[in-house]
């Protein structure tokens, strides 16, 4: 799903609504993730799931066409993970 299909589920749901309006707002609720994230925390939403930042060590690799040796300085990754009810496809328990 793109960002366009949200906007378009929305408007579809909220017909009152303008169009931009509802982009306005999901733009904020992105940017309001992202700056949580930026900021170390941890964002829960029920019933879909968490978003949270998990160190990444430093790493050595090759690159294949150069075969010069790089360093990858530590950083985060952000790892979702699934709430109970989409692990389990809408089945409960």
């Amino acid at each position: 799903m793109l960002k366009g299909d949200l906007v378009a589920a929305l408007h579809a749901a909220f017909p009152e609504h303008l169009k931009k309006d509802i982009e306005a707002v999901v733009d904020v609720v992105f940017e309001t993730m992202a700056e949580a994230l930026k900021a170390g925390r941890r964002i829960e939403i029920r019933g879909l799931g968490s978003f949270c930042l998990h160190p990444q060590k430093g790493r050595t690799f090759v690159n294949p066409k150069t075969g010069r040796r790089t360093e990858c300085p530590p950083g985060y990754r952000i790892v979702f993970k699934p709430g109970k009810e989409l692990r389990n496809n809408g089945r409960p328990g």
